[in-house]
């Protein structure tokens, strides 16, 4: 295969080895040979490369002298520094948001929530398919039509960046069928977008901060009840998770 590289191909093995790592189809510490990545998605040794060192600035691949690149480590104490940080980052950003919103701002956000609630059922599956997909992207979209009026281009690339960071935690906790506290997410969505439209700043702040940190007490509780101090990769055949490609 020849040595050169694309922008396509490059991007092409990033999508789609950054999608394997947060749906857990590629497990934490799984090592990622640069081979496999050239076979898998027909590129160069270049553009894999490129891909792999893209992944390792998003904080979900690491790179180790004389080891090669694998994928990054999870634990507890991560998930909960992340929320922290997520919440705390999409405080500041809905803040903006809020402030700055114009009508087309309050049109996306009537949009999105309408479509989050239409499919507000498909968002309860359980198992290790979890919610549907359509459920998931209506779900991402409804937090970034949230935010989308934020002016600061680099709180919103933080705040994607964390945001993908800890989507392995969901997947994780979907993939073991953990059982949540009964919560109303659907009630909480609509109080976010009303406080978001009644541009009550304070509110809203609060809310999006609850909202964020009652998931991840939900996701560590269920976890540790189950008997599990941190996410266990190391036995993907016990827990019915999907082996390592």
């Amino acid at each position: 295969m020849s040595s050169q590289k694309s922008p396509i191909q490059s991007e092409l093995a990033y999508q789609g080895l950054k999608q394997d790592i947060l749906e857990c189809r590629l497990l934490p510490l799984a090592k990622i040979k640069t081979s496999y990545v050239c076979e898998t998605y027909h590129i160069s040794l270049g553009a894999a490369r490129e891909a792999l060192s893209r992944l390792t600035s998003d904080g979900i691949v690491v790179m180790e002298a004389q080891k090669g690149f694998s994928v990054a480590p999870v634990s507890w104490e991560e998930c909960e520094q992340l929320t922290e940080t997520r919440a705390e980052i999409e405080v500041s950003c809905l803040s903006k948001s809020i402030l700055n919103g114009d009508l087309e701002w309050e049109s996306r956000l009537v949009a999105a929530l309408h479509r989050l609630t239409r499919l507000h059922d498909e968002g309860l599956s359980s198992g290790p398919a979890g919610p549907e997909p359509a459920w998931l992207e209506a779900h991402a979209e409804f937090h970034r039509a949230l935010v989308a009026a934020c002016p600061n281009r680099f709180l919103l690339d933080l705040r994607e960046a964390l945001y993908a960071r800890s989507e392995r935690y969901r997947h994780w906790a979907l993939r073991l069928s953990l059982v949540r506290s009964q919560r109303d997410v659907r009630a909480e969505h609509v109080k976010l977008a009303a406080l978001a439209q009644a541009r009550d700043v304070e509110a809203a702040s609060a809310a999006i901060h609850a909202h964020f940190m009652f998931t991840a007490q939900d996701l560590i509780s269920a976890a540790r009840a189950a008997g599990d101090a941190i996410p266990d990769w190391r036995t993907p055949a016990r827990r019915g998770a999907v082996p390592a490609l």
